[in-house]
């Protein structure tokens, strides 16, 4: 004699939870969040590192270029045809690097590929970047790193 027909759920993720066994969604809050435009939902992007981010004190400038604000600004004394000058570094402006900048980077000695990959991409003068560069706070250093890195990890966006 066959009865009322039962239906059956099965989750696949079961085996998966962890733990207490609450199906609780764990989320990176550093992840980019994109909407999804046909079904307005959150997509959180996990293949994206987090060193590829920029730092969250940067901004995005329009042409596609990133300034840093220095969280510790350094004072340069600079002589120019017999005048000396301070300037103030508060900021950085980075800039995508082309393939020309690409060459002076894998040409320098290992130990100033740093230097000459922010120099390049500031367009600040080697020589002024070199003294920038050795007076720098680790902190900053490590922000410009990562911004340079986000040129590599992504192209510059488009409209749909």
């Amino acid at each position: 004699m066959s009865g009322p027909k039962k239906e059956i759920s099965i989750d696949l993720d079961e085996d998966q939870v962890q733990g207490s066994g609450s199906a609780e969604a764990i989320v990176d809050e550093e992840a980019p969040i994109a909407v999804d435009a046909e079904t307005d939902a959150d997509v959180v992007d996990e293949d994206i590192d987090p060193l590829d981010r920029l730092p969250p004190h940067a901004k995005k400038n329009q042409d596609g270029s990133v300034t840093l604000p220095l969280k510790f600004p350094r004072d340069l004394q600079i002589r120019k045809n017999g005048k000396v000058r301070t300037d103030r570094y508060e900021r950085l402006v980075f800039h995508r690097l082309n393939g020309a900048d690409q060459r002076a980077i894998a040409a320098a000695k290992e130990d100033d590929m740093s230097v000459v990959a922010f120099a390049r991409s500031t367009r600040i003068s080697q020589a002024i970047m070199n003294a920038l560069f050795d007076k720098m706070d680790g902190a900053d250093i490590a922000a410009g790193g990562q911004v340079l890195n986000s040129f590599f990890a992504t192209g510059r966006t488009t409209g749909r």
